[in-house]
């Protein structure tokens, strides 16, 4: 298991690229649907906030399979927002 800095700072690295990701698109891209692209940065500091609230307050037990259903959630909380970025530029 990585240690909770390392794992709070990739997250935050994961969140930041998709966060200017999204504000590239918004500010560069003629006609873009600002409102839904401010839902999708909405979403992505909540789930950043989300995350970084779970691995500070890790529920007692096995953390190794705290960890995993982490990643896991982490995982496809990331891979919605990038099914609505994808179909935000389409």
């Amino acid at each position: 298991m990585a240690s909770r800095k390392n794992l709070k700072k990739e997250i935050g690295y994961v969140i930041g690229e998709l966060f200017t990701e999204c504000m590239i698109y918004t500010e560069l891209v003629p006609g873009a649907n600002k409102k839904a692209s401010d839902e999708i940065l909405i979403e992505l500091m909540n789930i950043e906030n989300e995350f970084i609230k779970r691995i500070n307050h890790t529920e007692p037990g096995n953390a190794k399979v705290y960890y995993r259903k982490l990643y896991k959630d982490f995982d496809e909380s990331i891979v919605k927002v990038l099914d609505k970025m994808t179909k935000l530029k389409k």
